[in-house]
């Protein structure tokens, strides 16, 4: 007889006993009250290669507590369909009022027994981090201990049910309805000095709760500088993403999502940018627009990402997104936006199947101090005709030198301590170009950028903005910086045009309502 105590500690750590023993078993039973995906994964590739080779596989598990995850149960349901050598049963209140609290996992080898029983399930913290206590025998009779505990695996086995879709479905409801859940493993331990902020905190438990029910699609809607993107990355680090596709409608807003993902999950992944003339298709993390990812979808299996992330996804109504909707199919599907509303009444809440575990809207996101306040001052302006109907007529009147002295003269009055650093939202290209004239005449250095200026020229005219050393202080644009554009020092936003998209507003006022060292607010 050999006896081995295992932690997560000790030389040989519990998880690699484990997969050890499956790597060359002829047959598993484990009974263990707690599964989640995110520990499951970790012993996911070592059970299929042990069913592979003909090894015999049972495994018991538990709804007790509303702990085990709905995505651990489709993982088995699909075992059991690929493999005739495969079972699993779901202890659901067979016990009446007993606990199901067992952690117990039998191997038998071709000439010797084992048992290894202790405290751990199989979770990610239990696996990984968790203080455990177990121990390993192993015999090569069939001695009284092995015999006793494989009795007992078999009387259980006798007593609960086998899993299929039912099953599945009747847990399901009844994790939807759970009051409370005892699990912590919504949120994973960061070995970075980032951490969730409180909305990201609250979220990732909605999102991880509807994952629990098998839901495969979730929209967050979450206030512009409340950190969707930290949110995005938290997740799919709770998930536990091998490949992710983010999906954004902008090439500027790219590298910035690149940096944030690698903030987080650091140098555990490659990360890559798949633009039209820079593909870099072979990294785990792939970071690309609708536009390309499109054109392009004959270079990725369908399979290939098990997380994808659309990013502000109100643009998903598009055929370009529907295209990369439509042929992918992800583990889980994540799309994130400020304003989900659409002025053509297209539904992007169907896209997700309208399940939305979390909804941040500004009000909130202010009340939280998760953006910084704004002072609005809604200016009479008595020199514009708002009733013109025809759009040149109307920027004329706008760019009239009365008028931008007008402009220049509320700029002067409201105008924030230190460097101005100001968006101004125009009608048109032709009208930011004005504005841009008029202004620096006025004493003001300014630029302006459209849909046609590259992206080199797009974040130079963001860095130069953000610099206290550098001259710039007004950038003049149409709709190229309504949304997912981070500049976080904008300390002052100037509304040129009319709009009767609360959407577009909401946006371009998102703009400056992120957090920024000595910044106190938006103006």
């Amino acid at each position: 007889m050999k006896s081995q105590f295992v932690t997560n500690y000790t030389k040989q750590k519990f998880l690699a006993k484990i997969k050890e023993s499956l790597q060359s078993c002829d047959g598993f039973y484990f009974s263990v009250s707690f599964i989640k995906k995110a520990g499951l994964i970790l012993l996911l590739n070592d059970i299929k290669e042990a069913l592979n080779r003909g090894a015999v596989g049972k495994i018991i598990t538990s709804t007790y507590q509303n702990f085990t995850d709905i995505l651990s149960l489709e993982e088995f349901l699909g075992l059991m369909n690929k493999y005739s050598n495969f079972d699993c049963h779901l202890n659901y209140s067979c016990f009446g009022e007993n606990g199901f609290h067992t952690k117990g996992y039998l191997f038998k080898y071709a000439n010797s027994y084992e048992l290894v029983v202790g405290s751990s399930n199989i979770t990610r913290y239990a696996l990984l981090n968790n203080i455990e206590w177990n121990l390993a025998v192993t015999t090569n009779d069939l001695e009284d201990h092995y015999r006793d505990a494989l009795a007992e695996f078999e009387f259980l086995w006798s007593k609960t049910y086998q899993l299929n879709r039912d099953l599945i479905n009747k847990y399901s409801i009844q994790l939807d309805f759970a009051i409370e859940k005892w699990d912590m493993d919504y949120i994973r331990t960061y070995d970075t000095r980032i951490v969730p902020n409180s909305m990201q905190k609250k979220a990732l438990k909605e999102i991880r709760r509807f994952r629990d029910m098998g839901v495969k699609k979730a929209l967050v809607v979450a206030a512009t500088g409340s950190g969707k993107t930290y949110l995005a990355a938290f997740d799919a680090l709770n998930f536990d993403a091998k490949r992710v596709l983010f999906v954004v409608h902008r090439d500027t807003i790219l590298k910035e999502a690149m940096k944030t993902f690698a903030a987080v999950f650091r140098e555990r992944v490659t990360y890559g940018l798949f633009m039209a003339h820079f593909k870099e298709f072979d990294r785990d993390f792939i970071f690309t627009t609708n536009t390309t990812m499109s054109r392009n979808l004959h270079m990725f299996a369908q399979d290939e990402f098990d997380y994808i992330i659309f990013d502000e996804v109100h643009h998903a109504v598009a055929e370009t997104y529907k295209k990369i909707i439509d042929y992918f199919k992800p583990q889980f599907m994540l799309g994130l936006t400020a304003t989900p509303e659409r002025m053509d009444n297209e539904s992007v809440f169907d896209l997700f199947d309208k399940n939305l575990p979390y909804e941040l809207r500004l009000r909130e996101a202010l009340e939280n101090d998760l953006v910084v306040p704004f002072r609005y001052f809604g200016i009479n302006d008595s020199l514009l005709d708002y009733s013109e109907e025809n759009p040149s007529a109307l920027i004329k009147q706008i760019a009239d030198d009365l008028h931008c002295e007008f402009i220049k003269e509320n700029i002067e009055k409201h105008r924030p301590s230190g460097k101005l650093k100001a968006i101004g939202f125009c009608r048109s290209i032709e009208h930011a170009r004005i504005m841009t004239e008029k202004m620096n005449l006025l004493g003001y250095h300014t630029t302006f950028l459209s849909g046609r200026s590259d992206t080199g020229e797009r974040l130079k005219a963001f860095s130069d903005l953000q610099a206290d050393d550098r001259m710039l202080e007004i950038i003049f644009t149409v709709d190229l910086l309504n949304e997912g554009v981070d500049i976080p020092a904008i300390n002052m936003a100037l509304f040129l045009r009319p709009t009767e998209s609360s959407t577009i507003f909401i946006q371009q006022l998102g703009r400056g309502l992120r957090k920024y060292e000595s910044k106190e607010y938006l103006v």
